[in-house]
């Protein structure tokens, strides 16, 4: 097998979406995120990377709350829809059934997995900006819940490709994190 080099640049990855929203003069807005990592457990902690001009970021900024939703397959068009349109020049407050928790951040109904953050902090890069939040809680649908935790092929987590902006599926079972590899090493 040969190696390509490719150059400096994002590699092909693929990621999970997540539909990051707030509220705006007391309106629901979401931006699809593709960029978002957990940064810690203890407390939970997430961080999502945006562009520098969003109008979802300016209700973060406003209310200090935003949420994170996961969208299943089914939302596929929905979710690619408000990554076309800015909410500066459209409102996108209809787009989803939302409800609220303990935080003024608006949470989508149809999205199997969402979370409730406070805003930590914003962290400013040349190009983009981290927006770091303390997960208030998460709230999951219970059809999605095997032995009361999320089963990931149940939840059908809608994927992007960034090598040509694909939308995936998740793909089969593998097997389990921390375990397989104890197999292979009872091989060597």
């Amino acid at each position: 097998m040969n190696k390509v080099k490719l150059g400096a640049g994002v590699p092909p990855m693929a990621l999970p979406i997540c539909l990051l929203g707030s509220l705006v003069d007391g309106k629901p807005t979401f931006c699809p995120i593709a960029w978002s990592t957990i940064i810690d457990d203890e407390p939970p902690m997430i961080g999502l990377v945006t562009a520098k001009k969003r109008y979802t970021k300016d209700g973060i900024v406003q209310t200090g709350t935003f949420s994170v939703n996961i969208p299943n397959t089914k939302m596929a068009e929905e979710t690619d829809y408000c990554g076309i349109v800015s909410g500066y020049d459209a409102d996108k407050s209809k787009v989803f059934e939302t409800f609220s928790g303990e935080t003024e951040a608006p949470m989508i109904l149809d999205c199997p997995i969402t979370a409730e953050c406070k805003l930590e902090r914003i962290i400013d890069f040349e190009g983009t900006d981290l927006i770091v939040g303390k997960i208030v809680n998460v709230y999951a649908d219970d059809e999605i819940l095997d032995q009361g935790k999320a089963d990931a092929l149940k939840m059908d987590p809608l994927m992007y490709f960034t090598n040509g902006s694909i939308y995936y599926s998740l793909g089969e079972n593998i097997g389990k994190a921390f375990k397989i590899g104890k197999e292979f090493s009872q091989h060597e």
